[in-house]
């Protein structure tokens, strides 16, 4: 079986990329590229590293790289993904891959054209064992009728927008850097997307800050069932860093708050009973997917997260983001 090339872009969560490709008897050769030289340096140090590269281009034009990793800021993976695969390389990337529906589309009809190439996004939180006990659930009907869901990506780190890369972004969109998380979690769950949306959201947090970012989203969104499902992108908040989950069925809740993890339901007498929810959260690496990557190249394993299933949530969030524009007045 062939070994692959890997070069990594981006040195902050690309760091974790190189431990999961290192963990793969598949990988031949790790090279790197980073603007930050002091980066690239302590990197170097840390991992066995092939080659040093001086700009993201001269990565992407070698034709001994197989994969390229794209761990690199926002507003630059649309630029990097597209030479990628416009280079026939194989593509892992964090998310969002791309920040509008002009470059969402250029993306897939590139993957149309190049169907021998994998790509795939990190919306790592699929191998949770808490949400995939939830997934399992879902599919076997354990909370019957599901008619409400939320789903917060509380953030709880705002001096990372208003001290680091974010915060330098035009427009950046807190949907497409956090809320993305959520949404994917949703669509998998559902195995469905949503027929309306509507959105709000404000800035209160970040007010006065010199580049204006909406810190806060929230959206209602309606499936074809009828189903109700809350999201919200939340990156002020007075909260630790966490994935916020409530599932309301008629059969059963689940409740996943900073305290509580419980499995809520009714006996034969009408009483609530409550379960603590035993699978572990978080539970996972940053690396997590790149193994199935990695197997999904060179054995055709199916993805994780399909191609289809990353345009779709990309998608969504852009659809959110269109919900939030006002509308002109006729």
């Amino acid at each position: 079986m062939k070994n692959l090339n890997v070069g990594v872009i981006g040195l902050g969560v690309g760091e974790q990329h190189i431990i999961g490709f290192l963990k793969s008897k598949h990988i031949r050769s790790i090279s790197i590229f980073d603007n930050n030289k002091n980066k690239v340096k302590e990197i170097q140090k840390k991992y066995p590293i092939k080659k040093i590269y001086l700009r993201d281009s001269d990565m992407i034009h070698d034709n001994e790289i197989d994969i390229i990793s794209i761990a690199s800021y926002d507003n630059f993976h649309f630029e990097q993904v597209v030479m990628s695969l416009e280079n026939n390389k194989h593509v892992f990337c964090e998310k969002p891959i791309c920040q509008n529906l002009k470059e969402l589309n250029k993306i897939s009809n590139l993957l149309k054209k190049k169907k021998n190439l994998v790509m795939t996004t990190n919306t790592v939180l699929r191998c949770s064992p808490r949400f995939k006990k939830l997934k399992n659930e879902f599919e076997n009907n354990t909370f019957g009728k599901v008619f409400f869901m939320e789903f917060d990506y509380n953030y709880g780190r705002l001096n990372k927008i208003t001290n680091g890369w974010r915060g330098k972004i035009k427009n950046y969109s807190v949907v497409l850097g956090g809320g993305v998380h959520m949404l994917d979690l949703l669509l998998w769950l559902k195995n469905s997307y949503p027929k309306k949306i509507k959105s709000f959201q404000n800035n209160i947090c970040t007010k006065g800050f010199y580049n204006p970012i909406q810190d806060f989203v929230v959206s209602l969104l309606q499936f074809d069932d009828g189903s109700v499902a809350k999201v919200s992108s939340n990156f002020g908040c007075i909260y630790p860093h966490f994935h916020r989950v409530m599932i309301y069925g008629k059969k059963k809740t689940f409740e996943q708050s900073f305290q509580t993890n419980n499995y809520l339901s009714f006996n034969s007498d009408n009483n609530i009973l409550k379960e603590t929810a035993k699978e572990k959260y978080p539970g996972i690496y940053k690396y997590d997917l790149i193994d199935n990557f990695i197997s999904a190249i060179l054995t055709n394993k199916k993805l994780i997260i399909s191609q289809k299933q990353m345009l779709n949530v990309m998608q969504l969030c852009l659809g959110i983001n269109k919900s939030l524009k006002p509308k002109n007045k006729k």
